[in-house]
């Protein structure tokens, strides 16, 4: 009896043998590819900001950009619109703030970014032992800025966090939830199985495999910027129908070439008048925009004529899932004993040169009152539940020149303007108080 017994446990002691041999061997395969993958990936903080590297180098290679040195940005080496930081909170500096959002606050370009203005304004005033440290990272949203809250800037002894909100593209339907269980893989810093045990060889995997929002977010088309400056030194009555063809030949093929022509063709020479000035607020045509602009014209989804129709398409549970990861952010921020603010960027038609730009299309244009109608609803939600709302439409509502014509982004006047109302609100988490200009 006491030999069969023994017998029958060998098949059990096999199994085990094997599932602790395949558990060790995989341990060592993924701590040697995390190894390796140090000598590739960037340095903290750099490799868990954003999934590529940014460097002003890779930007000259673009033809259109590589006799104008000036549009090209500074990166410094953390891979951010700003100039060298330190993780350490420099001697000298009294009240450090870290601004958090996506491209409006890392900047187009090399427009001055928010942080380069809101320095700038305190120095102006004599204040120099405040420093407002850029963590802006292009094509992100709020769950990214939450870890990028938690899992980076908490760690550079922040006395203030602003999480700068764009009212266009970061409201979301995901809502936070603890207890959920995080994907095998994701874009750093959100959290991933693979990331919690090898980092760098998450960020080597989403880099080479295009797996971030940002590699998602963009048709992968060889040269698409110097090709569309290309059929910008085109005569303007040609430019539509070769708009349309690349259109065709990479984004819609099932599309008719004629109807895109058309629609490209709608603002005839206030549309093409906007690419000729070459100074410091030069607009690029980008594949994305006129994809975008075609695709909202040809579409048949309900948009809104008016604001009251704006109003009925906010979908509640929109605000909500959004409202649950700013909500976290603040609780986060407070219980480390630092101060939180948000700030929200609202959307172009605050520029009333952007609204009479955009008139020959109103479909495409048809999205900012519905995002403003969301702006709205979400700043309510936000005081009523205590957050300190920096609202940035009281001071950019009405002031023409305020947002690039083509990408929506603020201008250098628009960084300015909101670069002061942040300063200020960052003076008074501070406790000094602007004194009034006149």
């Amino acid at each position: 009896m006491g030999r069969r017994r023994s017998v029958g446990r060998r098949p059990l002691k096999r199994i085990l043998f094997w599932v602790v041999y395949a558990l060790l061997l995989a341990g060592l395969t993924v701590g040697g590819l995390e190894f390796a993958s140090i000598f590739f990936a960037p340095a903290w903080p750099a490799f868990e900001l954003r999934p590529i590297k940014a460097s002003s180098e890779a930007i000259r290679e673009i033809k259109t950009l590589a006799t104008t040195p000036q549009y090209i940005p500074f990166y410094n080496s953390w891979g951010v619109k700003d100039r060298e930081r330190s993780v350490t909170k420099p001697t000298g500096i009294q009240f450090r703030s870290i601004v958090v959002g996506d491209s409006f606050v890392e900047g187009a370009f090399a427009l001055p970014t928010v942080t380069d203005d809101v320095e700038q304004d305190w120095a102006s005033m004599g204040i120099t032992d405040m420093e407002a440290v850029n963590l802006g990272i292009s094509a992100t949203g709020p769950p990214q800025y939450y870890y990028r809250i938690k899992r980076i800037a908490l760690d550079l002894q922040p006395d203030a966090i602003v999480l700068v909100f764009y009212t266009g593209n970061d409201f979301i339907s995901q809502t936070l939830s603890p207890w959920s269980m995080p994907p095998f893989i994701d874009e750093l810093p959100e959290p991933s199985v693979l990331g919690t045990v090898a980092p760098h060889l998450t960020w080597l995997a989403v880099n080479r495999l295009a797996l971030s929002e940002y590699g998602r977010g963009n048709k992968p088309i060889p040269n698409e910027f110097d090709i569309l400056a290309a059929i910008l030194k085109k005569p303007r009555a040609d430019r539509p129908a070769l708009l349309a063809q690349h259109l065709k030949t990479y984004y819609f093929p099932n599309k008719d070439l004629e109807t895109m022509r058309e629609i490209l063709a709608r603002g005839g020479d206030r549309f093409w008048d906007a690419f000729e000035d070459t100074g410091s607020e030069r607009e690029f045509l980008m594949g994305w925009m006129i994809a975008t602009l075609v695709d909202n014209e040809t579409g048949t989804w309900k948009t809104a004529l008016d604001a009251a129709e704006a109003d009925q398409l906010v979908s509640p549970r929109e605000i909500d899932a959004t409202m649950s990861w700013l909500t976290a952010a603040r609780d986060l921020v407070e219980a480390s004993g630092k101060k939180f603010l948000i700030a929200i960027a609202p959307m172009a038609s605050m520029d009333p040169r952007y609204v009479e730009f955009w008139k020959p299309w109103p479909r495409y244009y048809a999205w900012n009152p519905q995002r403003e109608a969301a702006r709205r609803r979400l700043e309510v939600a936000l005081r009523a539940r205590g957050i300190n709302v920096i609202d940035l439409s009281q001071t950019l509502a009405g002031v023409p020149g305020t947002y690039r014509l083509t990408d929506g982004h603020w201008t250098s006047l628009g960084t300015a303007i909101a670069a002061k109302a942040i300063g200020s609100e960052l003076l008074k988490a501070r406790g000094i108080v602007r004194a009034a200009q006149h």
